[in-house]
């Protein structure tokens, strides 16, 4: 007996912030095989096999309504649960926020370090940033600062950089690119940036505040900056001002070092700077596992971003406070619901804290949490929607094969059902 293949196009892919939507995935039985498009990420998610696996409770297996019982009692005798890593699509953080709304805990997203690098900047400052769209139709230079994007984002050039043909030309001429940062060695093969300026990352902040006085006829008196030359720096300043639409990007994940805000800071500032006279904007490339989706939801559902708590019978945003490394290193949170659907990421270490996963069943759990609940991946297991990394455009996720997963949304409803009313939060 042979299993019907049917072909499926336009297929969004949801494992990283690009959220390319020109896939054609083939489906052979419960297989799937990527025909066109994607890269080698997505690849890899979608032909991965279906997975079963059986909830467990304390590492013994279960079903699915013993788990589900199990995490509830967990949670209704918490006084601060921590809703966390946020990896799922719109629906399954809508309902992550309904409860942690009802039992008074905080969400947080495991991309969250690197969305408030940016954030900060744009509640202190503002800055002027563009889409993947006008990057693709308008880009006449592009600066990256920081290490090579590519392997966070594997078709940004493909998709952006370079592309076959844009929205007004079918063959675009050649967009140059520069990038300052880490020397890379697949950096032919990633980004291709025909002019790489070597430095280390955690001299970003003196370099690109010299590039900033460079583009407003200033500069610095010494012959060189963190190993780099003044005039090669002055010849990067000379061609931003020349370009009539430059972009600055950078892999807002990768700014993990002493500065980086301030780093972000200047060259939003140096954005501004340049138009005056030209035309600039930014590109933080960011987005992987729904982050930007996750954000959206928490700014409709309750006015503030991510690191939101719902202990105060109100919503209280503090980026520093309720970030959950820090409930979990400080001992604060009390209870932990990790999420990660779209990838197997382990939950963060929380000694003592009763823990519940829900997690693709490929996921590495040792010790074993309190409740693991294995759930689908959307846009595999089943429909969703996903936000792309520039923040305009929700795309939808299709359910592509039935692998009897439930979706992190449905087991997140169960538990609530079972959490038989709502305690006093001054209890």
């Amino acid at each position: 007996m042979t299993s019907e293949r049917t072909l499926r196009r336009e297929v969004v892919c949801p494992f990283c912030g690009l959220a390319c939507d020109d896939l054609a995935i083939e489906r052979d039985g419960e297989r799937l095989r990527l025909r066109e498009g994607g890269c080698g990420r997505s690849r890899e998610h979608f032909e991965r096999p279906p997975q079963s696996a059986a909830p467990r409770i304390a590492g013994q297996p279960t079903d699915l309504s013993a788990a589900i019982a199990r995490a509830a009692d967990l949670l209704r005798g918490s006084r601060l649960p921590l809703f966390a890593g946020l990896g799922t699509d719109v629906d399954g953080v809508r309902a992550a926020m309904r409860l942690a709304d009802r039992l008074g805990g905080v969400v947080d997203h495991l991309g969250a370090d690197a969305l408030f690098r940016n954030l900060r900047v744009v509640q202190d400052a503002g800055w002027v940033v563009t889409t993947l769209s006008e990057v693709r139709n308008h880009m006449d230079l592009l600066l990256v600062i920081g290490p090579d994007p590519s392997a966070d984002y594997p078709r940004f050039v493909e998709r952006c950089v370079r592309p076959d043909r844009t929205l007004y030309l079918d063959k675009p001429p050649e967009r140059p690119v520069i990038r300052i940062g880490p020397p890379s060695a697949a950096e032919a093969e990633g980004l291709g940036a025909e002019t790489v300026l070597p430095c280390a990352v955690d001299r970003l902040p003196e370099v690109t505040a010299a590039l900033r006085a460079l583009v407003n006829g200033g500069g610095p008196a010494a012959s060189e900056i963190a190993g780099i030359p003044a005039d090669r720096l002055r010849d990067v300043a000379q061609r931003l001002r020349a370009a009539r639409y430059g972009v600055v990007a950078w892999a807002a994940a990768r700014f993990d070092f002493t500065a980086a805000e301030l780093t972000v800071q200047t060259l939003a500032a140096m954005v501004q700077d340049l138009n005056r006279t030209t035309r600039c904007s930014l590109l933080p490339l960011t987005g992987n596992d729904n982050l930007i989706g996750a954000n959206q939801v928490c700014l409709w559902q309750c006015g503030s971003p991510l690191r939101t708590g719902f202990g105060r019978g109100v919503p209280a945003h503090d980026p520093h406070l309720l970030s959950a490394r820090r409930l979990l290193d400080a001992g604060e949170a009390d209870a932990l619901v990790w999420i990660s659907a779209f990838r197997a990421v382990t939950p963060p270490a929380a000694s003592g804290v009763p823990t519940v996963v829900l997690a693709t069943p490929d996921t590495a759990l040792e010790p074993p949490p309190e409740v693991f609940i294995p759930v689908g991946t959307p846009g595999l297991d089943h429909a969703g929607q996903f936000f792309r990394m520039d923040t305009v455009v929700s795309l939808p996720l299709s359910a592509l094969r039935e692998s009897g997963l439930p979706s992190v949304a449905g087991v997140l409803r169960q538990i609530e059902q079972a959490i038989p009313a709502v305690r006093s939060r001054s209890e």
